[in-house]
């Protein structure tokens, strides 16, 4: 994606040459337009949320400057209409100076865009410039007539500027656009400047939100700590505690901002989200009246409450807010955009494709409107399947493969999970399976660089990423479908109420029910958690679920929790909880209607469940009682020999040992170390290492029964799987074993799917035999009359004459005298040599 810093690309060069080249039409430069007297350090002053200190600044200017800085002071505590006084006659005055800079944005604030642009639009005109005020008052001035790559520009004319008001609203361009990274480096770089900054301090609040949590709570006391009444601070503490879904904290931040700036747009559209979040779609046409007093004509009350019905996965309802936002204010690019996503995750591409046009209209410069629209082209290519209650799209050249798999799966999915749950979702399910992880992800969140993630699901589209996508590890996209599909049912059955933690964690189950190494992938991790007291538990999972480094254990043991509710009371208690949720039952309400038991008795019976099951894990997954370096073997051996329980202590020794190449004298604690841990998976776990010193000393035998004990947890290990094929010799279960893990793990083996299909044919199931010889035909193997042989020869054993007739004459034409399909298309036609 080009990213506004970058000046390589050549629409980048091409904007560089906008600010020396003139425009149409050219407003004559004002030479010696200055800043007046007083007014940097009024600026100053109000950047630290300092009032008093401005207002002693603005008294102690003189003539013009004494009133425009005056005006700042009013415009920062929501004075609108006394600043208007002062800036007005400034602004007739110098119409390109910083007076009709403020009056003009003052003017886009309070809806009077005609107003805003005339006053605007020829102060970014200018271009003739002496000194940094200058690019800013033009940055800001084509920010304000949404020309955000002049502006973009303009800062980069003075990037290497140290003033902190500079760069940081540099920063708030790169955010506005979606760049984060480059957002972040900007509040840097004024917090540099000047620690004490608040605007970058909330700033990178914001920047650091998604994928830097920590720091971002950090950055945002930093600001509390210099200006707790500072109105940006108040507005971030606002967005937090939503976030949070702590509305007393939300509501608490928004009155403290009504009394430091009373009437401002953006509390009002705060104020709505807080309405949407305490009574629903219902309580928004009253709050969106305080928008409409601060500016009639902004749609960033249906905005915000189109984000929060999106953030709780209602996103018709998200779409609906959106499309009032759109029809409010028919200019807004952001407004369109929104209804563009929402719609692309209803499954309504056709609508969505016309709201983000609409949105790339108004705004050709936003990255993320074209990322969605490029990507709806590449759909727009795919090979479409349907099947009952869903709808299937597949990129073009892997559809043939995946469809033979997925589309079973996922009707064996849908039948399993309508039968639990007593519930048909409404469809029909739209399922796009993409071959470039970046696809996904612009589908999924409209920007790439998604990390850890391989599935989404949104209710009625899930999204995820092919089993053939470049820099995705091996994975089981077989379990990934069957947790999305999980979640359908989970967030459709409870009205989209569902806590985010649960929703995971009967998903991650689901997978475990279906296969049982599928969602237990980090039992070992949780052995080690356990053991240092870094669980979470039933009450401390939602927050959990808020950090990203949490994540993965969070999912690991919400799944444990739903493990333990299904103990309980069955699918029926899990059907009773999702239905209270849908109800609008609160987490004690749901429970107790479902389990007869508070949320504080689940919680302390799901602590006995676990240590039940996981106790002895996590002894031995306890912290060695001395260290030892990874090459210090006399330690190392001391400390295994001193713990034979200690699962770590043996593993490591016998990893040394193995380095050394002393193999018979690693098997002993490795063998110790997997009966501590079966479940150890990897090239460096105990059965991994077993394998390959049976392998080494010619015990074929062994090494299959430790390649297949390593599979039982380790099943998207397609290596291990391809070494046991390696090593079966005459052991059909083990080929069978290895084949289909193989095939499933790698859908595009051709060789691995014919090698299947002969031993299923074998075993007379000439169904699934069928179905292995397709995907491989499919896969253009080297011998296609062979392959397409192995197809007709299948399909007489079926009945079928006339699919068979067709597949041996496919054969021919691939080789005219291949005898074994002469011989196939005689019987297919009833005349048998």
């Amino acid at each position: 994606m080009t990213t506004y810093r970058s000046a390589t690309t050549a629409l980048a060069a091409a904007v560089a040459l906008v600010i020396t080249a003139p425009l149409a039409p050219v407003v004559s430069a004002q030479r010696g337009v200055s800043v007046p007297n007083g007014v940097l350090a009024v600026r100053q002053a109000l950047g630290h949320g300092d009032v008093s200190a401005a207002r002693q600044a603005a008294e102690a200017a003189t003539g013009d400057g004494r009133e425009l800085s005056t005006a700042l002071v009013e415009l920062f505590v929501g004075q609108d209409d006394a600043a208007r006084a002062r800036l007005a006659p400034l602004a007739e005055r110098q119409p390109l100076g910083e007076a009709a800079l403020e009056l003009g944005l003052l003017d886009l604030r309070r809806g009077r865009r005609e107003e805003a642009d005339r006053r605007l639009r020829p102060i970014a005109s200018v271009r003739q410039f002496t000194n940094a005020d200058d690019y800013l008052r033009l940055a800001r001035a084509a920010i304000g007539i949404r020309e955000y790559l002049l502006a973009n520009d303009a800062f980069d004319r003075v990037s290497q500027s140290t003033r902190a008001d500079i760069q940081s609203a540099w920063g708030d361009l790169f955010l506005s656009r979606h760049q984060p990274a480059d957002a972040a480096q900007s509040y840097r770089d004024a917090i540099t400047a000047d620690p004490k900054w608040v605007p970058a301090l909330v700033g990178l609040s914001r920047a650091y939100a998604d994928d830097e949590p920590e720091a971002a709570d950090t950055a945002l006391e930093e600001a509390r700590k210099a200006a707790p009444d500072h109105p940006d601070v108040l507005l971030r503490s606002a967005e937090v505690a939503l976030d949070e879904e702590d509305a007393a904290a939300a509501k608490a931040a928004l009155d403290r901002l009504a009394r430091v700036r009373p009437g401002s747009v953006e509390e009002a559209g705060l104020r709505v989200a807080l309405a949407y979040e305490d009574g629903g779609a219902a309580a928004v046409p009253a709050a969106i009246e305080a928008v409409r007093a601060a500016d009639p004509r902004s749609a960033i009350g249906y905005r915000l409450a189109g984000e929060r019905a999106a953030f709780a996965y209602r996103f018709a309802e998200a779409s609906d807010f959106a499309r009032k936002a759109t029809e409010t204010d028919p200019d807004d690019p952001q407004a369109f955009f929104d209804l563009g996503l929402y719609l692309m995750r209803t499954g309504d591409e056709g609508s969505a494709r016309a709201a983000l046009e609409r949105s790339w209209d108004l705004d050709k410069s936003a990255p993320v409107t074209k990322n969605l629209l490029d990507l709806l082209d590449k759909i727009d290519a795919y090979t479409t399947v349907e099947a009952p209650n869903m709808i299937f799209r597949f990129a073009p050249n892997e559809a043939e493969v995946l469809k033979v798999y997925a589309v079973p799966l996922a009707e064996q999915a849908y039948a399993t999970f309508q039968k639990t749950y007593g519930f048909t979702p409404e469809g029909p399910i739209l399922i796009e399976v993409f071959p470039r992880h970046d696809d996904f992800a612009v589908r999924t969140m409209g920007l790439p660089g998604l990390v850890g993630a391989l599935g989404a699901c949104f209710g009625r589209v899930i999204t995820m990423d092919s089993p053939a996508a470049p820099g995705v590890s091996p994975f089981s996209w077989h379990a990934t479908l069957w947790h999305e599909m999980a979640h359908v049912f989970s967030l459709q059955l409870s009205q989209y109420r569902v806590p985010r933690w649960l929703t995971e964690g009967i998903s991650t189950f689901e997978e475990h029910r279906k296969v049982p190494a599928w969602g237990r992938e980090l039992t070992l991790e949780y052995g080690r958690a356990m053991a240092t007291g870094e669980t979470f538990g039933v009450k401390g999972l939602p927050d959990a679920f808020k950090r990203p480094e949490h994540l993965a254990m969070a999912y690991f043991e919400a799944s444990l929790v739903v493990e333990h509710l299904v103990d309980l009371n069955g699918d029926q208690g899990l059907q009773t909880l999702l239905k209270a949720y849908a109800e609008g039952a609160s987490d004690q309400q749901a429970f107790a209607r479902a389990f007869g038991r508070s949320v504080d008795e689940v919680d302390a019976s799901f602590h006995q469940f676990v240590q039940e099951r996981f106790g002895a894990l996590a002894k031995a997954m306890a912290p060695p009682a001395s260290e030892a370096a990874a090459d210090n073997l006399p330690a190392l051996e001391q400390r295994a020999a001193g713990a034979p329980g200690n699962f770590i202590s043996q593993l490591t020794y016998g990893q040394a040992l193995v380095r050394e190449g002393r193999l018979d004298a690693a098997k002993a604690p490795l063998e110790r170390a997997a009966a501590l841990a079966p479940m150890a998976s990897g090239d460096g776990s105990p059965r991994a290492l077993l394998a390959m010193i049976a392998e080494q000393a010619g015990n074929q035998a062994g090494a299959r029964e430790e390649y297949r004990d390593l599979l039982q947890a380790d099943h998207t290990n397609v290596n291990a799987a391809r070494r046991l094929l390696a090593v079966s010799g005459g052991s059909t279960d083990d080929q069978f074993y290895a084949l289909r893990l193989i095939a499933d793990l790698d859908p595009f083996d051709a060789d691995a799917h014919g090698q299947l299909g002969r031993r299923l044919f074998a075993q007379d199931d000439y169904e699934a035999a069928l179905l292995e010889f397709q995907a491989s035909l499919a896969l253009g193997p080297p011998n296609l009359a062979e392959a397409h042989s192995d197809v007709a020869e299948t399909y007489l054993k079926l009945g079928k004459r006339d699919e068979a007739k067709q597949a041996a004459l496919e054969a021919l034409k691939e080789a005219p005298t291949f005898v074994r399909a002469q011989e196939l298309l005689l019987q297919a036609i009833g005349r048998a040599s």
